[in-house]
């Protein structure tokens, strides 16, 4: 898959060079259902036309097939082109969805490049024959360069293609090694770029010390401001990269609340996997190592952690099993969030149980070093109750895992230890809030050691 990408005043000329595996047909797909505002992702592509071949696109199935006779080298043209409404716009439409105009471009490789249904491991290489003429950032080449890139497919098509007028490339050093921050601010450009940099270097330092470990490889932090809609704050991560949009209102970018979701993004680098873990798990990861590097209070913590028990015992859904909850994802509202607060709860419920059974304070990271970055980073339901069970009863972990992760049953938190410093108290409402009793004791929950913790109690 050969592909000659040309800027052309306000769209993306692609030029496909393709020499087909099979032989009299094959089918091509654009766009990826399982990503939010796809449906009628085709209208993002105009002008198809083919040499050596007939085709035939079907919009609703999002796929171009090719008939042709022997395996020709076909050529296909296309244009990458769309321009945003101004009315019904929502978060996914805009995120997931090319946006290109006379002064930026905005494209995803899976909104870009066409692939051979059920194949992505072929060799794709990507060459510009003319780049726009504003500053552009390809999130595909390990410097963000045009340069012409070669690499297996797969490699391509969850990475971004960033232009923009306003566009700042900042080269981070951290470790010796290279990481980049991409920017387009339109407003205070220097005050967001000083602001976000050291906001990445102290959050990056307490993952680094955290899980005591030695970080190899570059990250991109890309911050771009949404064109229309209003929606705060939402991301995508992409391997060792975060793309963050934003409301492009906002004059400064690092809100507390953006900064805790970049701080959740960069966290994916060791926590991922099933969703209770990888996104519940992740935000008690997010609040503290924020906590711990001195980038938030613990009454801030605290916070966080009072906003998810309450939106979770209000939640009309919160008692949907968990196997009910991706199929409705995109459904958005509750379906979007039970996951993170089902998962964080639980694992701020579990924090006060290990405490109790070893007397250390420390619960949070010794679990994490127990369940190692291996597994950490791709968690299912088995690696996590053998570390958990180096600290709990493995019966009654297995019987509560099932009970609160698998089957949504409500989580009583006044029937198992909480972390010392802390205990429960009811609103007017009702609604069970955590609140701090001693707040040296409580602190002592986010010491950051650079040597790895007594090893955990096996029963």
């Amino acid at each position: 898959m050969d592909y000659l990408l040309n800027w052309n005043t306000d769209r993306l000329q692609v030029q496909l060079t393709y020499y087909p595996s099979l032989p009299d047909s094959t089918t091509l797909l654009y766009g990826d259902i399982a990503y939010g505002g796809q449906a009628d992702i085709f209208s993002c592509i105009h002008n198809i036309t083919a040499e050596n071949c007939t085709i035939l696109p079907d919009s609703a199935s999002r796929s171009i097939k090719l008939l042709y006779q022997g395996r020709p080298e076909l050529h296909i043209s296309y244009e990458i082109a769309y321009d945003l409404e101004n009315t019904n716009l929502n978060c996914p439409r805009e995120l997931f969805r090319p946006n290109t105009d006379t002064t930026f471009l905005y494209v995803q490789g899976l909104n870009l490049y066409l692939r051979e249904a059920g194949e992505m491991e072929y060799l794709q290489r990507v060459t510009w024959k003319n780049t726009p003429p504003f500053p552009t950032f390809c999130m595909y080449s390990k410097d963000g360069s045009t340069a012409p890139h070669t690499a297996p497919g797969n490699e391509f098509h969850y990475k971004f293609i960033l232009g923009d007028r306003n566009l700042h490339i900042d080269t981070i050093k951290l470790n010796g090694i290279t990481n980049y921050m991409v920017t387009a601010p339109l407003q205070l450009h220097q005050y967001n770029r000083n602001s976000l940099k050291k906001f990445f270097k102290d959050i990056y330092a307490g993952y680094q010390k955290f899980w005591n470990d030695t970080i190899d490889y570059g990250y991109t932090l890309v911050m771009y401001p949404f064109e229309k809609i209003h929606h705060n704050v939402t991301g995508l991560g992409l391997g060792h990269a975060f793309l963050c949009r934003y409301s492009h209102f906002a004059d400064t970018i690092l809100t507390k609340e953006r900064a805790t979701t970049v701080a959740h993004e960069i966290g994916h680098n060791w926590i991922s996997g099933e969703q209770w873990f990888g996104e519940g798990f992740n935000d008690l990861q997010t609040w503290h190592i924020l906590t711990a590097s001195g980038l938030r209070t613990i009454d801030d913590y605290v916070a966080e952690l009072n906003s998810y028990i309450n939106s979770l015992h209000k939640s009309k859904i919160r008692n949907i099993p968990n196997s009910e909850i991706a199929g409705n994802f995109w459904k958005l509202g509750d379906y979007s969030w039970i996951i993170y607060w089902r998962g964080a709860v639980y694992g701020f419920r579990l924090l006060g149980q290990i405490e109790a059974a070893t007397s250390r304070p420390g619960a949070f990271r010794e679990l994490m070093l127990a369940i190692g970055k291996e597994n950490a980073s791709n968690m299912t339901r088995e690696p996590f109750i053998n570390a958990a069970s180096l600290f709990l009863n493995r019966q009654l972990l297995e019987e509560e895992f099932d009970k609160y992760i698998i089957n949504g049953e409500s989580m009583d938190l006044t029937t198992t230890p909480l972390p010392s410093g802390c205990a429960i108290h009811y609103t007017p409402h009702g609604t069970p809030q955590i609140r701090i009793t001693d707040r040296e004791a409580f602190a002592r929950h986010f010491s950051i050691s650079e040597q790895r913790p007594s090893p955990p109690l096996s029963l």
